[in-house]
């Protein structure tokens, strides 16, 4: 539905994901086995081109099919590691490709799956032999001083502007115009938080909606692991927890259907949907470095059929919206941060801890970062409250309250999204092989393609976020935190 399965399309796509996973290394393998796995490898790339549905996000490394990488890792590149270092680095490498290859294989047919497994895998299964070649070639990865070079080399993640668009649409001149506007919305954001929160405009009714009214257990971080790079590991049970303690409660204004969060399906006219009888929340890990340590975030999505259009001249109007929440956890386990995105990586509000401040340079940039106000105190019995508006759904408040009467939200994880319903009774990814969700586009991309961000307004894939119009920068930089902050206490 959303990529060709059959015929030009496919075999192109076939082509390039096998010519990406077998091109020449700086030397082929002299074991067989490993020569095995790269068929494997090969084989699979081909068959969920022609059939199933790949994930754009996190990239894949050329030359290496088992390992993929995403802008958090990127970061080590660069780095020095010692052995045992490198040897994490490249295993959390694989976990990215291996969390990747379960959505491909769920994907696929029965009748694809059944002859992958007989041609490659008779005995344990093909994803069970996926795991013990992706770990065999690490080691070879590991043992080879070129082959490491080479993953360094190529272990990068492209941003997500287009240089060219930028180029031929004159950026230095249409920027101006651009800046202007994104002005006007952040004085007319700060304006909203400043109101008090009795005042702000309710065209409907506000429905709260959050997680089950059951108390998580509490979370000892200093109990949770971390690996030798530093990264937080929590268990399944530690993980549930965080994400149940630090749950925020949706406030939204809801006028009409548009306003019902729900879960995302595809109509068909092949356009993208929600629907509301399905109350959902999407959830995913993330990490960023803060002053050269690895944090721990949790991300809330929820999604909105629409955003409404307001007569033929609305040009942010359109099929599906959204809203992304993220809390960046210290070391010891409390909120340094708060930010959200709209699933098109528009609207980007952050909201520091009383640690952080923001770096004085910001406010000199051509689009600096929109802080309403201060991350709110959270007291006992209470949660984040997020306060959305009608039809735009743009995030009005962030404040400390009880939950009260809430419509509980059901978890699901990200990886989910990959295989939303179809009318008819199939299942597709909401994401195409760019990313963005296929009618969900705004006419608000005919005016800013300049500024390099493709299709302006549709919603997209996690990874795919350019949260800035004027300059460059990504929801999941891993450096984004340094950028932007410093220690509250340095700047006094």
């Amino acid at each position: 539905m959303r990529t060709s399965k059959y015929g030009l399309a496919g075999w192109l796509l076939a082509t390039a994901l096998a010519g990406c996973t077998v091109q020449p290394l700086l030397s082929p393998p002299t074991d067989p086995t490993l020569d095995r796995c790269l068929t494997l490898y090969a084989a699979l790339d081909a068959a969920v081109a022609e059939w199933g549905t790949t994930p754009s996000s996190p990239a894949r490394i050329a030359g290496f099919p088992y390992l993929r990488v995403d802008r958090f890792l990127a970061g080590y590149r660069t780095q020095p590691l010692n052995p045992m270092e490198t040897a994490i680095w490249l295993t959390r490498l694989g976990e990215l490709d291996r969390e990747a290859r379960r959505v491909e294989w769920d994907s696929l047919p029965m009748e694809q799956k059944a002859d992958l497994q007989r041609r490659y895998a008779p005995a344990d299964g093909l994803p069970s032999a996926l795991e013990g070649c992706a770990g065999r070639l690490q080691r070879w990865d590991a043992a080879d001083t070129e082959r490491l070079a080479l993953i360094r080399a190529r272990a990068r993640v492209p941003d997500e502007y287009r240089t060219v668009n930028q180029v031929l649409g004159l950026y230095p001149l249409t920027l101006l115009p651009v800046d202007y506007g994104v002005f006007r919305y952040q004085e007319e954001t700060r304006a909203t938080f400043a109101r008090p929160l009795a005042t702000l405009p309710v065209r409907g009714e506000l429905r709260r909606y959050g997680p089950p009214p059951v108390a998580p257990p509490v979370v000892d971080f200093s109990t949770i692991s971390r690996d030798t790079l530093g990264i937080p590991e929590p268990n399944t049970a530690q993980l549930a927890a965080l994400f149940a303690n630090h749950a925020p409660v949706w406030e939204i204004d809801t006028a009409s259907e548009a306003d019902q969060p729900g879960e995302p399906y595809w109509r068909a006219d092949e356009i993208p949907t929600v629907d509301p009888a399905e109350l959902v929340i999407y959830r995913y890990v993330s990490y960023a470095h803060w002053r050269g340590e690895p944090l721990l975030q949790l991300n809330y999505l929820i999604w909105f059929a629409a955003r409404p259009r307001r007569g033929v001249f609305d040009l942010l109007g359109g099929p599906l919206d959204g809203l992304l929440w993220r809390v960046t956890l210290d070391r010891a386990g409390h909120p340094l941060l708060y930010d959200s995105i709209h699933p098109c990586g528009c609207y980007h509000q952050l909201f520091p801890g009383p640690a952080l401040r923001l770096r004085p340079e910001t406010a000199q940039w051509a689009e600096p970062p929109l802080v309403p106000h201060a991350a709110p105190t959270v007291g006992a019995g209470e949660r984040i409250v997020l306060r959305l508006a009608a039809d735009t759904h743009y995030l009005q408040r962030v404040y400390a309250s009880r939950p009260g009467t809430v419509l509980a939200l059901e978890w699901r994880d990200y990886a989910t999204l990959y295989a939303v319903p179809v009318v008819g009774g199939e299942r597709h990814s909401l994401f195409g092989s760019d990313g963005l969700v296929a009618g969900s586009e705004r006419a608000e991309r005919w005016l800013l393609w300049p500024m390099g961000v493709p299709s302006p307004g549709a919603m997209r894939e996690r990874g795919r976020h350019a949260i800035a119009f004027v300059g460059r920068r990504h929801f999941d930089d891993a450096d984004l935190l340094d950028r932007l902050f410093e220690p509250a206490e340095e700047g006094q």
